[in-house]
């Protein structure tokens, strides 16, 4: 789910400033849009905030379209300016940057702007707009593979807009998702307003908030669409999220009914620990899930007191004797859900969830078609989501979601080989699922770090000084 705030800039006639000014991360934050065309300089653009909460901040992205126009753009980091930064003794500090920006905003700014704010309470994941279709995933194995080789047959899709994975360090930009073509992503609202031209919402404006194309090689393209239908009178804005196809050639699309997320899926999180409890349990709280804790009689903290005092509403403790074996833990975790038709994701203990992973996990995992395995963002020591250094970690799959029935058809974790080993029980799984046919997507999740972290006593009497980053 999403969360939007909408500024509209009233006409030029009321002296409004094209500044806007926001909160966003650990300080203010300055955005000044380029000026806009010749061709509509009397018109009133339009900006909009997408707001992200996760960890008790907030991220804010803007983005700015004309009145006529149908598609935001984004408006480029270059815009912006943190009002603080780190100092050498990992203080915050006034940036030098925005210092000079920040200034209060007269009052007539605050009167030029109204504010709308909507928020998508439910989505609808089938208009009944567009003809229906089987979708058949050609790049799907349609083969046993040999070990350790599925994972080179997992393909990572394509975003848009762009989204929160491009990091910059040293001027040089961290590789994030790739975005969709523009042109593709103009064709595809376009051809759906074309369909909602013989329904009722034929008068409502459409809106692309989120797509994601993944290519089924040279037969078409498989799109996720998150879109707003707003009506022209007064009516509530009418919210997607659906899969549809575009068969190469075609000047029609079509809704995959045989390739849908299920909007009532519930989402257990399974993680195994021993000893490194206290990161474990410093999470940002979602609903709709249950979070499962198999615990290797952790002796730094009380893990079971820690849950029993927390906000959590569904939890389950599962503690276990004997050295630790991370893919022992999860499955125990995995064997634990019962319900067949339930999503089951294990995770890490030292990973950061945003705001709205379950959510979106839900809305990535197809029973019997495809498990979503989504990349995160690997910290260095001493750095953190806000002061950002480290990789995208592409290599591994430990995080991976398919439904309790998919876990069994693929055997779940190789809980004899890999009892006491760390490394490539990830990779032996993903065989095991291309092996069966699924799809595994796969994209950098933004938003979505792991903190780094050392071994030590994780292993029982196999004290190391390795670290985990």
């Amino acid at each position: 789910m999403w969360n939007q705030e909408r500024w509209e800039v009233l006409p030029p006639n009321t002296t409004v400033s094209p500044i806007l000014y926001m909160m966003a991360g650990s300080g203010n934050i300055h955005a000044t849009p380029p000026p806009p065309p010749q061709s509509w300089s009397q018109e009133e653009p339009i900006f909009e905030f997408l707001e992200k909460a996760f960890n008790g901040r907030v991220i804010t992205e803007v983005k700015w379209r004309t009145p006529e126009g149908s598609m935001f753009t984004s408006i480029p980091p270059s815009c912006f300016a943190m009002a603080v930064e780190l100092d050498g003794r990992g203080q915050y500090v006034p940036s030098p940057m925005a210092t000079a920006l920040l200034r209060p905003l007269p009052s007539q700014v605050l009167q030029g702007h109204r504010k709308i704010k909507s928020v998508t309470d439910n989505v609808v994941s089938d208009l009944s707009v567009l003809p229906s279709c089987e979708f058949s995933a050609g790049y799907v194995s349609k083969h046993r593979v040999k070990r350790f080789r599925g994972v080179y047959e997992v393909f990572e899709s394509s975003v848009y807009p762009v989204d929160e994975t491009w990091f910059y360090r040293r001027n040089t930009p961290d590789i994030g998702n790739n975005q969709t073509d523009p042109k593709v992503v103009e064709r595809v609202l376009e051809l759906y307003k074309k369909a909602l031209q013989s329904s009722s919402y034929q008068n409502d404006n459409v809106r692309i908030y989120q797509l994601e194309e993944t290519i089924n090689g040279r037969s078409g393209s498989r799109f996720h669409l998150e879109m707003e239908l707003k009506p022209t009178g007064n009516g509530a804005s009418i919210y997607t999220s659906e899969y549809v196809y575009l068969p190469a050639g075609s000047n029609e699309l079509c809704h995959t009914t045989n390739f849908q997320w299920t909007p009532r899926a519930f989402v257990y999180l399974v993680t195994s620990l021993k000893n490194l409890g206290q990161c474990c349990m410093h999470r940002p709280m979602m609903t709709h899930f249950e979070l499962v804790v198999v615990d290797y009689d952790s002796q730094d903290m009380d893990v079971e007191s820690v849950l029993k005092n927390s906000t959590l509403k569904r939890w389950k403790y599962i503690k276990k004797s004997g050295p630790f074996s991370r893919s022992g833990g999860l499955q125990a975790g995995i064997d634990y859900v019962t319900d067949p038709n339930s999503i089951v994701m294990t995770i890490d203990m030292h990973l950061t969830l945003p705001m709205g992973f379950v959510e979106y996990t839900r809305k990535h995992v197809i029973q019997g078609k495809m498990g979503y395995a989504p990349m995160f963002f690997r910290l260095g020591p001493g750095y953190t989501e806000i002061n950002v250094n480290g990789f995208w970690e592409v290599l591994t799959y430990g995080v991976l979601a398919l439904f309790k029935s998919d876990w069994s058809t693929v055997g779940g974790f190789n809980v004899r080989r890999f009892a006491d080993k760390w490394g490539g029980e990830d990779w032996d799984v993903i065989d095991r699922v291309v092996s069966n046919g699924y799809e595994v997507f796969r994209l950098r999740h933004p938003g979505l770090f792991h903190y780094y972290h050392s071994w030590d006593g994780m292993w029982g009497n196999k004290t190391t000084h390795m670290t985990h980053w």
